[in-house]
């Protein structure tokens, strides 16, 4: 089927990366190249949240549209708002989706995201591993690789001043950053500006300052006013990288995860360096766009072979990053969705 409507009930509110890559900008960009309608909420506690939940909620219970698909974005709670869902997928369970893009089984009680795995018609998935995970409940899921937006913020030349970049929640990745990556900055032999992105606590920022105290080749910067839903401002902070850096342990919450930041640096045409774990090693073209580190030395290596690479190099590497869109940008991910309910519903 082609749908003409979709009703859409995310986990979370704006703040949440995936509610507005895979939710709010995904169901604009179908309204707008493809003419498909749609409802999106977003819980909340306010009166107008609650007033608009309500409003689509008996709408997609008693009135819904016909030729419609309703999904239900990674809900894990086991309060009102999931109980409500619930009782909406018991009633209308025909031409139901419920999209995951992170193994939060791991992190909370499963039963939820297992009831509304097993409960729709096809599950979509960000990732191989989830999708592995998820095939134990549904026998349609697909995996649909978490998009980023058009933007205009692409590299042009590597920065006299060479910079180093990492974005994400640091308190997420505290332990990936700080076994992988930051030992082999302590080896430089030359000046680097070290960017983090995503330092939301007091007491990181502390820890982070005494670190690279004693590392006089590394200027640390750590912005504490990011206004995160301001999108084009994020992609103008990451363009100003020369090298974007993705480490991540080997486990199963790693080997879950999207490859969103990378997504990020490379389609503003910045070189990345990944750990070859999970979804990173689907992206990384060794030597073409980026590089696989598979430790702390690589990572080493890698950042002093960028930094001594030839501007023609590095064009050519940081033109490849760019080119790598065409995986994830929002028109593949907006075209493979529609073709997966066209089978499968």
């Amino acid at each position: 089927m082609t749908p003409s409507h979709i009703y859409w009930f995310a986990h979370y509110n704006m703040k949440g990366p995936c509610v507005r890559y895979r939710g709010k900008y995904f169901l604009e960009a179908l309204k707008e190249k493809y003419g498909i309608g749609y409802s999106f909420v977003v819980p909340g506690y306010s009166p107008r949240n609650i007033l608009h939940f309500i409003r689509i909620y008996f709408s997609a219970l008693l009135f819904r549209k016909p030729g419609s698909l309703i999904v239900f974005q990674k809900i894990y709670t086991r309060g009102i708002y999931a109980n409500a869902l619930k009782i909406l997928l018991y009633f209308r369970k025909e031409a139901t989706i419920y999209d995951l893009d992170d193994a939060y089984y791991l992190k909370f009680p499963s039963c939820t995201m297992h009831h509304f795995m097993k409960q729709v018609s096809m599950v979509t998935v960000g990732s191989l591993e989830l999708e592995l995970y998820t095939r134990q409940f549904n026998r349609h899921v697909f995996l649909n690789t978490s998009p980023v937006i058009g933007h205009q913020c692409i590299k042009d030349g590597r920065d006299g001043h060479f910079t180093v970049g990492w974005i994400g929640f640091y308190n997420a990745h505290r332990e990936n950053l700080e076994k992988l990556f930051f030992p082999c900055l302590s080896h430089l032999d030359f000046p680097i500006r070290l960017v983090i992105l995503g330092v939301t606590k007091a007491e990181h920022r502390i820890f982070l300052k005494n670190f690279f105290s004693s590392m006089k080749q590394v200027e640390l910067v750590i912005p504490d006013e990011i206004e995160w839903l301001d999108e084009v401002s994020i992609y103008q902070r990451i363009v100003q990288f020369d090298v974007g850096v993705s480490p991540l342990l080997e486990t199963e919450m790693n080997r879950a995860k999207s490859a969103f930041k990378l997504k990020q640096y490379l389609s503003s045409g910045i070189p990345v360096l990944a750990s070859p774990v999970g979804e990173n090693k689907r992206f990384i073209r060794d030597g073409s766009n980026g590089f696989l580190c598979h430790n702390s030395f690589d990572f080493y290596n890698r950042i002093e072979q960028i930094y001594k690479m030839p501007q023609i190099d590095y064009a050519q590497i940081s033109h490849h990053a760019r080119m790598s869109i065409e995986q994830f940008s929002m028109d593949q991910y907006c075209k493979t969705f529609l073709e997966l309910v066209d089978v499968t519903i």
